[in-house]
């Protein structure tokens, strides 16, 4: 049906559901040889305070940090990447990631193939100690119980702490779970779908998602989840926390 132009992906002043099939590259400077899919920026919708994008790097493929000074969060989807910052260096395989300070030198080079999901803002100084780097695997973060229900597990990958102002985690519902409720929140979301598929409420329309599908959830936006299938769903989640909203000190 791809020739009718038909597509589950849409786009809303409050939210976007983007589907691969609908994926255009392109090139970012800091990201030479690598092919670009950037979701979510802030010309979407009703605007958005941060980028997330993945990066299709080749063997041999080299990105460095952001020309702009952006902190950056890097979370590997497979292949191998070797990440260099602050004289360590060290190889992320499938569901590793690195959280890298705002203005902080660092490179990753790709030593296969390799996709790699991304979210970069500006940093948001609040008079706290800045973050360090961080490193991590998914898989290794046994997680907790949301809101009591074993299922349906939240894992943290950043330190809940006041000096991040965002953080990412991921959400993993069993067949049939959902969210306890609508949620509406002044914090905006950036989502990629990891494994598995549900159904996501976004607005007054319930969508249907699956591996692959990026959403941008705009700040107040209603939003619910449900999984769907025979598997444990999973999605990467970004938002921003721990700043005032009427703040805007970026470095």
């Amino acid at each position: 049906m791809k020739h009718l132009g038909v597509t589950r992906s849409s786009l809303q002043p409050s939210h976007a559901v983007i589907t691969p099939d609908t994926f255009v590259r392109t090139a970012l400077a800091e990201w030479p040889g690598s092919a670009v899919i950037l979701h979510i920026a802030p010309v979407i919708g009703s605007g958005a305070r941060f980028v997330q994008f993945t990066a299709e790097m080749p063997a041999g493929a080299r990105a460095q940090e952001s020309a702009h000074g952006f902190q950056r969060f890097a979370f590997v989807l497979d292949g191998e990447v070797e990440v260099t910052v602050e004289g360590d260096t060290r190889t992320l395989r499938e569901y590793d990631y690195v959280f890298l300070p705002a203005g902080i030198a660092h490179t990753l080079t790709a030593t296969s193939a390799a996709h790699v999901s991304v979210f970069e803002k500006p940093y948001e100084v609040a008079g706290v100690q800045t973050p360090g780097v961080v490193w991590g695997n998914e898989r290794e973060n046994a997680g907790s119980a949301f809101e009591g229900d074993d299922h349906l597990i939240a894992r943290k990958l950043l330190p809940d702490s006041p000096e991040f102002d965002f953080m990412v985690s991921t959400m993993s519902f069993a067949p049939g779970a959902s969210l306890p409720y609508t949620e509406v929140h002044y914090m905006e979301h950036g989502l990629l779908m990891l494994e598995g598929e549900g159904l996501y409420k976004l607005q007054d329309t319930y969508y249907p998602v699956t591996r692959g599908d990026v959403i941008w959830m705009g700040a107040h936006c209603p939003q619910w989840y449900a999984a769907l299938g025979r598997q444990w769903s999973k999605y990467l989640l970004y938002k921003d926390m721990n700043r005032h909203p009427l703040t805007g000190g970026h470095t």
